[in-house]
């Protein structure tokens, strides 16, 4: 038989409550033509008897014996994938019926795009949603690392759609990092090609109290291995590295958590990210945040080409 047109990995741990509804978007999609690989990241809740009770020949399941976190979930799904294609879902997210459509559609028509990213709709912890909109922009593959890098386009794993061979070489995502994996995984990623945004909303974000946005307090701790995994904010653009601590610091002034604020301003010194002294942290803030305003609508990212000249000074 031949492979499917596209490999959808799911990862999990402990999802058993809402791992079913994420399953059954997958089967009501109105591409059919997917194999669905379940990680089930060594859960300790009911998630293991009700993978049993799947029928559809189109699910495999791995199981971990120990919780190895999405990112080693991902690639155990990457490594097992059979389709040319791989898309993404986390086990409390929703997929949309064009989600596998539009995306594979992309792919077919442009040779150079090793990638697609999608609009979605997010819900908030008073179950309330709202659209979070991408524009319809390609991207080439300096500008794509770039977008990455400067978090000019959000990124969200449900949202990833990627050529089988380009995630294998990019060596799929990064284990040591709890935060930003994503968006990390794309920045090595983007060497190979572009990248197509979608407008078109094709995934719903549920809201949960124990997802890792919520953990707010833990941002600093996190940005560390994401600055030592990507160099670039400790030395050639440093302004952004600058850009990003400044928003995480005033992150815990707006909360009035000061333990938080103190242990990041320590891991931040220790870091060599505050060694320029607080008013350059703060103008080169200022600077970024003005950039990435002007750099939102869809015409400025369609004629995005290279970072400013300066910025790497």
């Amino acid at each position: 038989m031949p492979p499917p047109r596209c490999s959808i990995i799911l990862p999990t741990f402990n999802r058993a409550t809402t791992l079913p509804r994420a399953i059954a978007s997958v089967l009501a999609l109105a591409e059919s033509d997917f194999e669905l690989i379940i990680v089930d990241d060594g859960s300790t809740d009911q998630t293991s008897a009700f993978l049993k009770t799947l029928a559809d020949p189109r699910i495999r399941v791995a199981r971990s014996e120990q919780n190895r976190g999405p990112s080693a979930a991902r690639n155990i799904g990457i490594d097992l994938a059979t389709a040319p294609v791989l898309a993404f879902l986390d086990s409390d997210d929703r997929y949309c019926a064009q989600r596998l459509s539009l995306p594979l559609a992309v792919l077919a028509r442009e040779p150079d795009v090793v990638c697609t990213l999608c609009s979605s709709r997010r819900e908030d912890k008073h179950g309330q949603s709202r659209a979070a909109a991408l524009p319809a922009v390609k991207l080439t593959s300096r500008a794509f690392v770039w977008a990455m890098l400067c978090d000019l386009v959000a990124v969200e794993s449900t949202s990833i759609t990627v050529r089988t061979e380009y995630a294998r070489k990019a060596g799929g995502f990064d284990t040591t990092l709890r935060r930003t994996e994503d968006r990390e995984f794309l920045i090595r990623l983007a060497r190979f090609g572009g990248l197509q945004t979608i407008p078109d909303i094709l995934f719903e974000k549920a809201w949960s109290l124990d997802g890792l946005s919520n953990e707010w307090a833990g941002a600093g701790r996190d940005l560390i291995p994401y600055f030592r995994a990507r160099p670039e904010y400790l030395g050639a653009y440093r302004k952004l590295g600058h850009y990003f601590v400044s928003k995480i610091l005033v992150m815990h002034i707006r909360h009035r958590d000061l333990p938080s604020l103190a242990a990041d301003i320590r891991r931040f010194q220790k870091a060599g990210l505050l060694d320029a002294g607080l008013m350059r942290l703060w103008r080169d803030h200022l600077e970024v945040k003005r950039y990435r305003r002007s750099h939102a609508s869809a015409d400025a990212l369609a004629t995005l080409n290279a970072p400013p000249t300066d910025w790497g000074r």
